[in-house]
């Protein structure tokens, strides 16, 4: 008889212990481009969205943000609406990676620290005032999705 022994952790975020495994439903998104019109210092650019589905949380484990701006950028990480029941986490800016250069930031997490949770809608925007010259932008992220 085969024995499978496997590692428990607690989820600080979920307050029990579970496996000690990656969740399967593991998602991602990236962005790159750069603006055809110059964004006023109130204007944004939404680059990327991602809808969590309803009971389900989104624990985002890497980020990263660039630019080639020299004047560098501000991005925003913002939950616009809630789907599911979980109702833990509410609507508004999760985060706002800012760059004060040409370069770019690099966020890692674990499932125990993610760099963040969220439920609902989230949406990746790109913050003014940016020039329209040919500078390139970007946000790439990926994160696993659970039940909370």
């Amino acid at each position: 008889m085969v024995e499978l022994v496997l590692g428990a952790r607690k989820d600080l975020g979920l307050q029990r212990i579970v496996p000690e495994a990656y969740p399967t439903a593991v998602v991602r998104g990236a962005w790159e481009g750069s603006l055809d019109q110059a964004l006023g210092p109130d204007e944004y650019k939404t680059v990327l969205s991602h809808v969590v589905p309803a009971g389900k949380q989104l624990k985002i484990l890497f980020l990263r943000v660039y630019t080639q701006n020299p004047d560098g950028c501000r991005f925003a990480i913002v939950q616009t609406a809630q789907t599911g029941d979980v109702g833990s986490a509410p609507a508004g800016v999760v985060d706002y990676p800012f760059l004060e250069a040409a370069g770019c930031e690099v966020l890692r997490g674990s499932l125990e620290e993610p760099v963040h949770v969220v439920e609902g809608s989230i949406d990746f925007r790109l913050l003014g005032p940016l020039p329209a010259a040919g500078y390139k932008y970007g946000v790439v992220w990926w994160g696993v999705q659970e039940n909370p």
